[in-house]
């Protein structure tokens, strides 16, 4: 997928609006789709222990949070507050401290659980990236990832026939447009940088553990302490 660094005027007068429905889940297809992603929330959240310090990255509208067990704190990163402001206001009162970024968070700061969903295929330069959330990371902390298998066969007809459909429906226009803009990186990628510097300690797909043949994937990474 050749990634796009702008958006279309049309486009842009329709993005705010169209982050709102896919974060709170307000079509029908967005309903269904959520239903299927409630499998990776299930997978991160049965990463870890209890009692854990959690950091969120790109948490969305807390859509995660509900599915996280006992926890000791639980902070969060969203640069699109618009979509914080969305949250129901009891998962609001639930977060500890919210960021924009992470740069925003002291140096002094270290959580055993972070968590990242559908966020890595978003990010501009994902070396530096991870390179921060190490230095955030317990030596012993685990990062929990959940992306779409981006640059697979299953993944580009599952977004075509869903997301694809309901978004021409409503807005006559093409969704592939949005995804080459948002996704810049794939999951061959994404994978190859995380093994760079963790441990791969579990790794799941849905529905299948084929490549080609799977729509989301789930990480449960640990520092391989060789690199530090």
């Amino acid at each position: 997928m050749n990634r796009i660094k702008e958006l279309p005027e049309k486009y842009k007068k329709i993005y705010k609006d169209f982050y709102k429905d896919y974060a709170l889940s307000r079509t029908f297809m967005r309903k269904i789709i959520s239903f299927f992603e409630s499998w990776y929330h299930k997978e991160i959240s049965n990463m870890g222990n209890e009692n854990e310090t959690i950091l969120e990255i790109g948490c969305g509208s807390l859509n995660h949070i509900n599915y996280e067990k006992k926890f000791l704190s639980y902070e969060v990163v969203e640069p699109k507050e618009f979509l914080i402001n969305q949250a129901e206001r009891k998962k609001k009162i639930i977060i500890s401290k919210t960021y924009t970024s992470l740069d925003c968070i002291p140096s002094n700061k270290n959580y055993s659980k972070i968590i990242s969903i559908a966020v890595l295929e978003h990010v501009n330069n994902l070396e530096e990236h991870i390179l921060k959330i190490i230095d955030l990371l317990h030596p012993n902390g685990i990062f929990a990832v959940a992306i779409p298998a981006e640059g697979e066969f299953l993944w580009w007809l599952a977004w075509r026939l869903t997301s694809g459909i309901s978004f021409w429906l409503k807005y006559r226009l093409d969704y592939g447009i949005i995804m080459r803009y948002e996704h810049i990186n794939n999951s061959t990628d994404i994978l190859k940088k995380l093994r760079k510097y963790f441990f791969i300690y579990k790794l799941n797909s849905f529905p299948l553990n084929i490549k080609n043949f799977r729509i989301y994937i789930t990480l449960e990474c640990k520092l391989n302490k060789r690199n530090f």
